[in-house]
Parts: structure tokens; C-alpha cells; sequence
């Protein structure tokens, strides 16, 4: 019954999907995410070419997938164009995890703790760096008011105050679904004026 319903949705995002799909394996993702946004049956998606697990070989493996990644980001934002929905598309830009700042013995990275976010989209203040890590690439904590290092009184960011931020972004904070899903984050811890 469910399937017979959401047809008809996707029947409405085949007419935003070009006859010729790029053969990079981010942008085809895109083209079905942006095509769904496009028809208005989607409203986020994930996209993911791996392989960044570099525990050997890092930097040959990374300098690889690093264009192709730009490339991808770069598509997504074009193609929004093409659909005239970049104004209003939000693209966060992460990994799951940092890399260790040293090299292990196969010439590879480890897992870390520490990463780094990208934003872009409508609304969001762009051309800064929020946030450092020390000479051991530890995280510096930073001012949830006013974003800057403070290695005294600051918050180390975590997921949840990013995920506030966002909930904040999206106007969705105080949703019945967002309350039904809180995240621990103090109104102290809040980061202010991360968007603009």
C-alpha cells in the first residue's frame, strides 16, 4: 500500500533527472537527491563516495579522492543552479571522523576525534574558520557566544551543539519532533550567531 502511495511521488521527480547521468559517483547521487528536492518529496539526503579510510598509503589514497570530492561539491552546487533550488539548499560537508595528525607505520592516518564541518547555503555567514586545535591537534575550546578560542571558559563542540545549530537554522528547535528528540545541549552551550 505504501509503495502504491510514494509512486506517485516518485513520479514526480523522474521529469528533474537529465537524460545524461554523470558518470562521478557523488554527482549522480546528487541528481536523484536534487531532483527529489526539486519535485518537493524530499527535504534532506546524505551523500557519500567513501574511501577516505586512508590507514595506509594516506596521502597518495587522499589526493586521489580529494578532486574528485571538490568535484562533486562543485556539481551539486551547479546543478542546484540549473534547478533553481540553490537558493534555498543547505550543504554540510563532513566525515565522520578526523584523521590522526601523525602517520603510522603503514604510512597511513588513524581514527581521531577532531574534524572539521563545511557549510554553504542561503543564510550562512561564509569566508571564516570557527574553531582551532592546539599544537597536538587537540580542540581548543571556543565561546558558544562568541565563537572565539577560550581556552578558560570555553565548550569543546560536540555533535549535539552542531545538531542544535542546525535545528535552530531550520527553525525546527522547538518542533513536537525535535522536543520528542532532545539533545542534552544547556542553553549556555548554544552557539550563537554561527549562521550569521
Amino acid at each position: 500500500y505504501a509503495a502504491q502511495l510514494n509512486s506517485k511521488a516518485l513520479q514526480r521527480v523522474t521529469p528533474h533527472i537529465p537524460k545524461d547521468i554523470p558518470k562521478q559517483r557523488l554527482a549522480q547521487q546528487a541528481e536523484i537527491a536534487l531532483a527529489s528536492f526539486k519535485a518537493g518529496v524530499c527535504v534532506s539526503a546524505n551523500l557519500s563516495i567513501g574511501q577516505f579510510d586512508s590507514h595506509a598509503n594516506s596521502d597518495a589514497d587522499q589526493m586521489k579522492l580529494i578532486p574528485e570530492f571538490l568535484e562533486g561539491i562543485a556539481y551539486v552546487l551547479h546543478r542546484a543552479e540549473d534547478l533553481q533550488i540553490r537558493d534555498k539548499l543547505v550543504v554540510i560537508v563532513q566525515s565522520e571522523m578526523g584523521r590522526t595528525p601523525t602517520y603510522n607505520q603503514g604510512n597511513g592516518k588513524d581514527h581521531w576525534s577532531i574534524g572539521s564541518i563545511m557549510f554553504l547555503g542561503p543564510g550562512i555567514r561564509g569566508n571564516r574558520v570557527i574553531g582551532a586545535t592546539d599544537e597536538k591537534q587537540f580542540a581548543v575550546p571556543i565561546g558558544p557566544q562568541s565563537l572565539a578560542n577560550d581556552e578558560n571558559n570555553g565548550i569543546r563542540v560536540r555533535p549535539e551543539h552542531i545538531h542544535a545549530a542546525l535545528r535552530q537554522f531550520a527553525g525546527v528547535a522547538d518542533h513536537p519532533h525535535s522536543r520528542k528528540f532532545p539533545l542534552g545541549v544547556k542553553d549556555e552551550e548554544l552557539l550563537r550567531g554561527l549562521w550569521s
